[in-house]
């Protein structure tokens, strides 16, 4: 499950990616074309910021530098804000429309995602133990 919330949190660049790799593996273009619809640059500002948890992930290692470190101490925090981000843009949508459609519907769906994942990522015991755990740091030289 956490891998889910932070795969869709960071979804505007995880996104382009699934769908450059499906079109080098040959998948179906109307699978392609509705990938496409799901992207929204209104999304890549929380998605650069669950990114981030997403880099210290990767390079989490005892020979981790201070910042990999830093970000991956605050990770719950930074996914939470990530969501509250992503559940703020996707509710702001509907009402600066003010009409109720098809992307209106989608984006009250990609809201209630967005706060499950957020209530997840604030409640869920499996996070935060996640984020207090970290390669303890090799002295210099070694």
């Amino acid at each position: 499950m956490w891998w889910a919330a932070v795969l869709y949190l960071s979804r505007a660049i995880t996104l382009p990616i699934a769908a450059g790799i499906g079109a080098f593996a040959g998948v179906d273009s109307s699978a392609l074309a509705v990938v496409r619809r799901l992207w929204s640059a209104d999304t890549l500002a929380p998605s650069v910021i669950a990114a981030a948890v997403v880099a210290a992930l990767l390079l989490r290692a005892p020979k981790a530098p201070s910042l990999v470190r830093g970000i991956w101490a605050r990770g719950r925090a930074i996914l939470a804000f990530s969501a509250g981000l992503d559940l703020a843009l996707a509710l702001a949508a509907p009402i600066r429309h003010r009409q109720i459609d098809d992307d209106s519907l989608v984006s009250l769906a990609l809201g209630l995602v967005d706060l499950y994942f957020l209530l997840y990522v604030l409640f869920a015991r499996r996070v935060r133990d996640t984020f207090a755990e970290f390669p303890p740091q090799q002295p210099a030289g070694t």
